[in-house]
């Protein structure tokens, strides 16, 4: 064990807060699981759900063990690449997503053989921070134009928007907002901010209208 932890790279207090985020999940699926036990097996035991939690959390701190291991610099390539194919996920999410207990549940997809759903629009907005990150420190050297980082930067952030958008307006809100944070650390004009806030806001006006 020791050494396992001796392994890990980057700060030892974010991976203690993931490792705590990770045990406390246990019991809201604990408290969601025994009534849904319940309804579907006339029981209360949720010993099964926790011991599915229990392997997709192992699974996924593997995964995430792995991805630490690569270095940093691959992935601007890798969001580059990743992108079409998050959209062509989001539009087969919006098609095909999950009716979950008879209700409308767009915003998931399955994973055919393996039985696990999972959030499309999760996987889109780590691929599209990392993009907004490339972008950012590619231009960290010259001076940004509002022109061109419309249709290098806030297109592709919009186009991902509009596929979120229909099924999940939170999470639409959410991730525009925190790549409007990274800009901001980036040092990109606040003025283009401002300008890219309002025309969020008016498009979104429209499509409600």
């Amino acid at each position: 064990m020791k050494e396992l932890i001796n392994s890990l790279h980057g700060d030892k207090v974010i991976w203690a807060f993931v490792a705590l985020l990770a045990l406390f999940s246990f019991m809201p699926v604990f408290s969601a699981s025994s009534n849904l036990a319940y309804m579907r097996h006339g029981s209360g035991n949720a010993f099964t759900y926790l011991l599915k939690h229990a392997a997709q959390v192992l699974v996924g701190f593997y995964i995430l063990y792995k991805v630490h291991k690569v270095p940093y610099h691959y992935f601007k390539t890798i969001s580059k690449i990743l992108l079409p194919v998050v959209w062509i996920l989001l539009i087969y999410t919006l098609l095909k997503g999950t009716i979950i207990e008879g209700a409308n549940a767009s915003r998931w997809i399955s994973i055919p053989f393996i039985g696990i759903t999972f959030q499309s629009s999760t996987l889109a907005a780590i691929v599209l921070y990392v993009f907004v990150a490339r972008y950012l420190s590619k231009k960290r050297e010259t001076p940004i134009t509002f022109q061109n980082s419309l249709w290098e930067l806030w297109t592709p952030v919009f186009i991902t928007l509009i596929f979120i958008l229909p099924a999940n307006f939170s999470t639409a809100a959410l991730i525009f907002s925190m790549v409007l944070m990274l800009v901001f650390i980036g040092k990109y004009p606040l003025k283009y901010i401002g300008l890219i806030v309002g025309a969020g806001i008016i498009g979104l006006t429209f499509s409600y209208w």
